[in-house]
């Protein structure tokens, strides 16, 4: 079993694959981002065309490597914190881009949406 966060990225995906908005807007998307909770195992967000999966592991080329604790992770991935505040705190760390971070930010909420 994984950490908090990628079980609650894994549900949130499930969930959200079912919805045809969010596939709509994610079908010409092809991107890898990295989640690297401080105190748990690295994994991953898979995005190729109107399919999202999630898997353990570290990701080739992520567009973003996105760093915080397990605990902030799952609760931006819930819904529950603001990862823009977080950021701006410092308790969240982003490598790469930050349009694609800001962009999954916003893909995440919509997501959580439809839970």
């Amino acid at each position: 079993m994984g950490s908090k966060s990628f079980e609650a990225l894994r549900e949130l995906i499930s969930k959200a694959s079912q919805d045809e908005l969010l596939k709509a807007r994610t079908l010409r998307m092809v991107k890898t981002y990295q989640f690297r909770p401080t105190n748990a195992q690295p994994f991953q967000l898979k995005i190729v065309r109107g399919s999202l999966s999630v898997e353990e592991g570290e990701a080739q080329d992520p567009v973003a490597t996105i760093i915080a604790t397990d605990e902030d992770l799952a609760s931006v991935i819930y819904g529950v914190a603001d990862a823009t505040q977080l950021f701006f705190m410092g308790r969240i760390k982003v490598h790469g881009s930050l349009y694609d971070a800001q962009e999954l930010g916003i893909l995440l909420r919509e997501a959580s949406r439809t839970r």
